[in-house]
């Protein structure tokens, strides 16, 4: 009995690294975690050893007849005593673009894990920031966050058919995430890095 039980519980924490149950954050929340000039991107809600988890993914604009400003704002909140303590804070921007703004929250590259078995949830996911008006490279960056913690790459995308020279940097905080969580970033990063 005691082995089916430890088997059990064993194939339970496995199932739970691979996939994080999450849903959309209540309107009501949400209202509570964002402003109303923000253009939200990605709004969910889960769990794990801290309780309560939100994440929420925004953009704000600002726009002139010349020019386009972003800024892109992603939190990680966590519920605790009927508040909402943010554990880690993203920001970006991109300011005064007299082209194309190309700063853009990657919405596909989402992935929520617990690859360290550690009832904690990595969020990782990358964004664009960038300029341009052509088919150069502009920055990619890529974020993991877990429970406050922050890792990250650094560096361009690669537009298809070009010569340019791949630019791509991990931080010192990422080179010692453990190597499924580093696996699976620079799976994301390859897939997502190619443009065009």
């Amino acid at each position: 009995m005691k082995l089916i039980t430890l088997i059990l519980c064993v194939f339970g924490f496995t199932c739970f690294s691979q996939q994080i149950s999450t849903k959309t954050i209540l309107p009501s929340i949400l209202r509570k975690l964002t402003d109303d000039n923000a253009i939200v991107e990605k709004a969910l809600q889960f769990d794990d050893k801290n309780g309560k988890n939100y994440l929420v993914a925004t953009i704000h604009q600002n726009r002139s007849d010349e020019w386009v400003s972003k800024a892109i704002l992603v939190q990680h909140y966590i519920e605790k005593n009927n508040q909402f303590v943010l554990l880690r804070q993203i920001t970006d921007n991109e300011n005064h673009c007299e082209f194309d703004n190309d700063l853009q929250f990657l919405d596909q590259s989402l992935i929520l894990s617990d690859l360290d078995k550690n009832n904690l949830v990595e969020i990782t996911f990358l964004y664009k920031v960038g300029c341009r008006s052509d088919v150069s490279p502009i920055g990619l960056k890529l974020m993991v966050i877990e429970n406050g913690n922050k890792a990250a790459i650094r560096g361009k995308t690669m537009p298809k058919g070009f010569d340019f020279k791949k630019e791509k940097v991990a931080d010192a905080a990422f080179l010692k995430l453990p190597k499924p969580i580093q696996d699976q970033a620079n799976k994301l990063w390859d897939k997502f890095a190619p443009e065009f």
